[in-house]
């Protein structure tokens, strides 16, 4: 089962805090700790999303039980009240341990999903995964182009051995993000049914072939972890390749229009 994240919630805070984040990354408007207004008065809920399908509005609401002891059918029973009277379209009740019997059963042929943590990221992870490449292809905008079949950009106006050696240092030095972000395309996945890369990634071959991985890649095994590794190097190596890049060198990235 792939993981958006590694990082386990140690609190009630933080499991509502990472869940809102998560809906937030996959396209929907979400805040923690919202106050709505029933028939019968307010409720607090622990975390609310709403996502414009075609026109419509669709709500989803989430509470996060960091309890130490099972959830009882009696918080299902309230939230179906909640579910009811909002007219939310999907429900999440996420508990520390897990449910008593009476819980599943009060469950049942309703919008309400009881889940782990990780579950939860299951049931959101395709959803996830394709607005968060197409985030990180457009932060990292620009850096794709020093790893192209084409040839480092600006490279033949180098004019001296000194020169093109910085450049040759700071383009090995990012290697292995240009050759790992292919894996990640979002125009990979819109050629077809391209199959996502598992976590941890094998850099086996990488190796083989001299590229130095930085530790860190490869031991995430959550997607939003690694994609946050990649994009920090990525952005990194993007301003130190425009640096000894004749083209790009003492220009603000504003004043950049072309690499090459």
């Amino acid at each position: 089962m792939p993981k958006i994240t590694s990082i386990e919630p140690q609190t009630w805070q933080e499991l509502e805090q990472i869940v809102t984040d998560i809906l937030s990354e996959c396209g929907m408007e979400a805040e923690r700790n919202v106050s709505l207004d029933l028939p019968r008065g307010n409720v607090d809920v622990d975390v609310l999303a709403k996502e414009n399908v075609d026109g419509i509005i669709h709500q989803t609401v989430c509470e996060c039980k960091n309890w130490s002891t099972n959830i009882p059918k009696e918080v299902v029973h309230a939230f179906r009240t909640v579910m009811q009277e909002t007219g939310a379209n999907r429900g999440y009740i996420m508990p520390k341990t897990g449910f008593q019997g009476g819980a599943i059963k009060a469950a049942e042929a309703t919008n309400i999903s009881l889940v782990t943590f990780l579950e939860f990221q299951d049931a959101y992870f395709k959803k996830w995964f394709k607005k968060s490449i197409w985030a990180l292809e457009n932060k990292i905008n620009g850096f794709h182009t020093y790893y192209e079949p084409l040839g480092k950009p600006g490279y033949h106006q180098l004019s001296n051995d000194d020169e093109r050696s910085a450049y040759d240092e700071v383009w090995n030095k990012y290697l292995f993000a240009g050759l790992i972000l292919i894996h990640f395309s979002p125009y990979m996945q819109m050629i077809g049914e391209y199959p996502i890369p598992a976590l941890p990634f094998d850099v086996s071959e990488l190796e083989k072939q001299g590229v130095v991985v930085p530790e860190d890649i490869k031991v995430a095994e959550g997607y939003r972890d690694f994609f946050y590794i990649l994009e920090r190097n990525a952005l990194a190596g993007l301003q130190e390749l425009r640096a000894v890049n004749p083209i790009t060198r003492g220009k603000s990235s504003e004043e950049i229009v072309s690499e090459d």
